[in-house]
């Protein structure tokens, strides 16, 4: 093993302890406003992953990193990961969960912002874009106040095919 795996193992080791020492002591739980956060934003992107009827690893190694990228606690881990699979099951009601969000984030928001990044991010993973992928797009930007450039504006940062 190579000296920097060795110590990226070590991290690794170190930041699960982190996690469930943090979940231990109660602090990993999340107030009302960042637990409706993970739900729509895992949620949704379950919902977008499953448009196109198949979730590719591309799409499921996406919410494991933007888990990683906003650090969560195994508490909201879990969260995510339950909101993630309503997505894809399609128990969910994709409209209700974005007007929940722009309830809280107002269009033009940092926080709208992020979200469609993420999911635009998570349809483009796999290098194609499916008809419904794009559709489905759309209507999350239309959703979140966004204009109908916003679609093909951020798909053109990707490599896809359609």
């Amino acid at each position: 093993m190579a000296e920097n795996d060795k110590h990226s193992g070590m991290r690794g080791v170190f930041n699960d302890i982190r996690l469930l020492l943090s979940d231990m002591l109660g602090l990993g739980k999340p107030d009302a406003e960042r637990r409706m956060t993970i739900e729509v934003f895992f949620g949704m992107m379950g919902y977008v992953a499953k448009t196109d009827r198949l979730v590719s690893s591309h799409e499921s190694n996406v919410a494991n990193t933007v888990m990683d990228e906003i650090d969560l606690s195994l508490a909201e881990r879990e969260i995510a990961s339950s909101a993630f699979d309503r997505g894809m099951s399609r128990n969910i009601n994709a409209q209700a969960e974005l007007l929940r969000f722009t309830d809280s984030h107002k269009p033009g928001s940092e926080q709208i912002d992020r979200l469609f990044d993420i999911l635009v991010r998570l349809a483009a993973s796999d290098s194609r874009l499916d008809v419904r992928e794009h559709d489905a797009l759309k209507e999350i930007a239309k959703s979140l106040g966004l204009p109908a450039t916003a679609v093909d504006n951020k798909l053109a940062l990707y490599t896809i095919k359609r």
